[in-house]
């Protein structure tokens, strides 16, 4: 490692040699000989100054969990669509139903769950055959089904999808990167992400190459606050949705109450988030990061690295040395050298959207007809149930739900009887 790097590092914190030397216990004839080469900076002295600093914690434990949760690439030149989805998606073409579509200019789409395939029905005519992969969050989960039953990772199947067509596209890709609940009275030990809001109006943190932010919600920053009236949780993005870098850090625990109907503290029992920490690439910036990932660079190195990059974080300013003291929660977060695995979480799909909307939406008014029932001796509501009947896209839901639960259930049994297969 050059010796450029910790001049570089000592310089991003405003500290003079002799500030650094007496905070890690170096000479400052030492500090000046890595500064210029002529002690070499290895990886490990480098990662032992920095702990020093306390930009590096103890925890052994990497408090986040990370996630692709979006996807969209686009591939050129599809002319056999239904070759595409059993050899390249390793799912049946048959699952797909049609859907009019006129998502991103195209004007036809195929559906399966919340895996969305886009193209033009008259392709031969405008003499454009591109063919559009989109995943949501769930989409996600749900391919990451199918590659456990191939035996395929993200980094192989992108690694597959992208040989098979050279000019394929990546126009964008979100990772997630979850700060895992540590229990019950643990809410001091995380970051609390309204904080963001106080040490960017107090000059607490730097940003490099973004040029708006802007926070939605707000109040008091409380640690064990689960419960507060109308609280949907605070979010902070940095760059516009157009750019080609995203960040958007929010406190996920809200949301889920909210999405689900529970108490905060049962979200964090049931889900186990605290907060989410977003990063969307687009266009450029998502082409050369799979690239990346595919050729072997480790994917949480490279947005951690970039969060690091992007975004400097403290705690306060050094009485004595007038230099920044870095965030000890932050760096728990995105300064831990401990590798950071891609995690996949394969889940069927699923009508709960339906169910908690029935369930929400509809059951007063269904205990009210049971009632009225009741008192005049009546059936509507049995009316009510038999009169509704299941229509062709509805049976082509239900088949999809039968067909990956099926999977799974398959899948499951496979780690019995077989303890090397592993899910993430």
């Amino acid at each position: 490692m050059d010796g450029y790097r910790l001049k570089d590092f000592r310089k991003s914190l405003q500290m003079t040699q002799k500030e650094l030397s007496e905070k890690t216990g170096l000479s400052l004839d030492q500090v000046k000989k890595l500064e210029t080469g002529r002690n070499k900076l290895t990886s490990d002295k480098f990662r032992d100054i920095k702990k020093q600093l306390g930009l590096i914690t103890d925890k052994s434990e990497n408090p986040l969990r990370m996630m692709i949760d979006y996807l969209r690439m686009t591939f050129k030149n599809i002319r056999d669509i239904e070759y595409f989805v059993e050899n390249i998606l390793f799912i049946s073409y048959t699952n797909f139903v049609e859907v009019a579509s006129g998502l991103y200019g195209y004007n036809s789409s195929l559906r399966f769950g919340n895996i969305w395939l886009l193209y033009y029905f008259d392709a031969e005519t405008r003499g454009n055959y591109n063919l559009t992969l989109q995943l949501s969050g769930q989409g996600c989960r749900e391919m990451e089904l199918y590659f456990e039953n191939t035996g395929l990772t993200w980094q192989s199947w992108l690694e597959r999808s992208m040989v098979f067509h050279e000019d394929t596209n990546i126009t964008r890709i979100d990772i997630a990167l979850d700060d895992l609940y540590q229990g019950y009275g643990n809410g001091s030990k995380h970051f609390q992400i309204p904080s963001i809001i106080e040490k960017m109006n107090s000059g607490l943190i730097k940003t490099k190459q973004f040029r708006s932010w802007e926070h939605v919600g707000g109040g008091i920053i409380n640690n064990e606050n689960f419960d507060a009236p109308d609280d949907k949780g605070v979010s902070v993005y940095f760059g516009s949705r157009q750019s080609s870098l995203y960040f958007n850090f929010y406190e996920k625990r809200f949301e889920l109450a909210k999405k689900e109907k529970i108490t905060v503290e049962e979200s964090l029992e049931i889900f186990g988030i605290w907060n989410r920490y977003e990063v969307r690439y687009s266009h450029d910036t998502a082409q050369a990061l799979v690239m990346k990932f595919i050729e072997g660079h480790d994917l949480g190195d490279m947005v951690r690295g970039l969060i690091n990059q992007r975004l400097s974080v403290y705690q306060g300013i050094d009485e004595k040395w007038g230099s920044y003291i870095p965030d000890e929660k932050w760096q728990r977060l995105f300064g831990n050298v401990d590798y950071l695995k891609l995690t996949t979480q394969a889940e069927p799909y699923d009508i709960m959207r339906t169910v908690r909307w029935l369930y929400y939406q509809v059951s007063n008014s269904l205990a009210l007809v049971k009632e009225y029932d009741r008192i005049v001796n009546r059936n509507f509501l049995e009316d009510i149930l038999e009169s509704g009947e299941i229509t062709e896209v509805m049976e082509k839901r239900l088949e999809n739900v039968r067909t990956q639960y099926a999977m799974l259930e398959e899948l499951e049994l496979k780690k019995q009887f077989n303890p090397t297969i592993l899910m993430d």
